[in-house]
């Protein structure tokens, strides 16, 4: 008989084997790169897309790419680029990139559909569907995250993982993505360890029924995916904040059943621990993920240092893994089943 959430716990560990597919396609990608960006092509703005998770990659790809290039970049919910694609694109050279799990998404082709009507955009996909390539100009593909499940999980790590090659290529640092030659075998370490620890942090305090996910920089789209692993397969409570806006009123909810997780950008340390220390005198239970800390952020409740020696933008795609897995222990501890998440489905299509 099948357990509860057996299939998205079972896709949770085979997002390193899609980390190697990816690598080991590097030499496509970079090909196709080559025609978007090393053809004489030229480009006001880069907008990255999509709907949901995907709107969530899609803030961490912008600001990865800002890190890594001239041409500025931002994130924009395929709803708007439909509804309003006179603001974003008319008049201007604007590559868009829309980044889907499913190619059949309504939003996503609605909306690529009609930026494509304007004369100088340009798009490239970054998705898990090879059919991305009948809508669109490009495409980097994630060539082994199919998904039974309707949560996503590898779907978004590897697209991250993507997204995050696509900059460091574009941005002449092909050297930044051969460090990353082992991210299969860092994968598979970090999923045992955020695994452990969403465990214990749901298990060691029954009546949590707030969580809260904090990030700056590339984390803040990871932090948003993480507040929307919790809420999809746990019905709960979740949300998420760049780190320093906690403060300016959110903050007002906290007591002693709310978890505060702060993703530790290594230039945000010493404000991050300085926000687990306040929200700790107001009864939260904290926890920090990154690198070094357990010294950095000494008074966390919980702390997983990364030690894979990686860079805030190649730690993206792994850090995330701590939202799927509270999500999973959330539902766990509540009866509910996240292979069938309430109201949703793999792609929303509109009728």
């Amino acid at each position: 008989m099948k357990k509860n959430s057996e299939v998205t716990y079972r896709e949770i560990y085979k997002q390193p084997e899609a980390f190697q597919s990816i690598n080991d396609t590097l030499e496509e990608i970079y090909a196709v790169l080559d025609q978007v960006f090393n053809s004489g092509e030229t480009y006001d703005e880069l907008i990255f897309t999509g709907c949901g998770t995907s709107l969530y990659l899609a803030q961490t790809a912008a600001h990865v790419f800002s890190s890594y290039n001239n041409t500025a970049a931002k994130a924009v919910p395929c709803s708007e680029l439909y509804l309003f694609p006179e603001t974003f694109v008319s008049g201007r050279k604007v590559l868009v990139l829309p980044i889907t799990r499913k190619s059949y998404t309504t939003e996503v082709r609605m909306a690529i559909d009609k930026v494509r009507s304007f004369p100088d955009v340009k798009t490239l996909a970054i998705t898990c569907d090879q059919d991305s390539s009948l809508y669109n100009d490009y495409m980097i593909l994630s060539p082994n995250a199919d998904e039974k499940s309707v949560i996503m999980t590898g779907s978004f790590t590897s697209m991250v993982y993507l997204s995050v090659i696509l900059a460091m290529y574009a941005g002449g640092e092909k050297k930044q993505i051969e460090a990353m030659g082992d991210y299969k075998q860092a994968a598979e370490d970090l999923l045992k360890k955020m695994d452990a620890l969403a465990k214990a942090i749901v298990s060691e305090h029954e009546n949590l029924n707030l969580f809260i996910t904090l990030g700056q920089g590339v984390y803040y789209g990871v932090a948003n995916e993480c507040m929307n692993k919790m809420k999809e397969m746990g019905l709960t409570n979740s949300e998420a904040y760049y780190s320093l806006e906690y403060r300016h009123g959110p903050m007002s909810l906290v007591d002693e059943n709310t978890l505060i997780l702060s993703l530790c950008h290594s230039k945000a340390k010493e404000m991050e621990a300085g926000i687990i220390r306040e929200m700790k005198s107001y009864g939260a239970v904290t926890a920090a993920i990154g690198e070094g800390v357990s010294e950095a952020v000494s008074e966390a409740d919980y702390k997983l240092d990364l030690e894979y020696g990686y860079n805030d933008d190649q730690y993206a795609a792994l850090i995330g893994f701590i939202g799927q897995f509270i999500g999973y222990y959330i539902a766990e501890k509540k009866g509910l089943d996240a292979d069938s998440p309430r109201h949703l489905t793999q792609a929303i299509v509109l009728k």
